[in-house]
């Protein structure tokens, strides 16, 4: 009896943690599409825009497959990050998806960096795309929640 209280409070616990780190997630998904208002805004204020950096086209090049690189990284390091933080508790499982989401919208970050020192926009859109999947693929569901912490009995909360 004591044990499925218990359960139950882990449990109501859980949604409000949940709700929260989605309010968060979403947050950081809005950041990515402020980040594409920034980038027409300049386009528009500054046109035509070529970048901050007065950098040749060779450069420009292996910095975008460079950051194109460090965004095919994060993938991993995503994955890397849910394999060594074990999601067995509520707090465990908050960190983990705040971690996610940071790392899903540097993706982003890095299109706009790219967009300010060379100055084309599409360049941005591929990182933003790409920073958008991977929210997409990562974006915590609750009934995965909700199984680790029955699976993980009494967690730490």
């Amino acid at each position: 009896m004591r044990g499925s209280r218990d359960l139950a409070r882990s449990l109501t616990t859980l949604k409000a943690r949940y709700l929260a780190v989605n309010f968060i997630g979403l947050a950081m998904i809005a950041s990515v599409f402020v980040y594409a208002g920034v980038v027409e805004l300049i386009k528009w204020q500054m046109a035509p825009f070529a970048g901050f950096a007065t950098l040749d086209p060779q450069t420009v090049v292996f910095v975008k497959y460079a950051f194109l690189a460090l965004a095919a990284a994060q993938f991993g390091i995503i994955k890397a990050v849910q394999k060594i933080l074990p999601a067995t508790s509520v707090e465990k499982l908050s960190l983990t998806a705040i971690i996610t989401f940071a790392l899903c919208e540097s993706v982003g970050v890095l299109g706009l960096v790219l967009f300010l020192l060379a100055g084309n926009s599409m360049d941005f859109y591929i990182f933003m795309v790409i920073s958008l999947g991977f929210f997409t693929l990562f974006f915590p569901k609750y009934d995965q929640w909700e199984q680790r912490v029955r699976a993980g009995g009494s967690p730490d909360i």
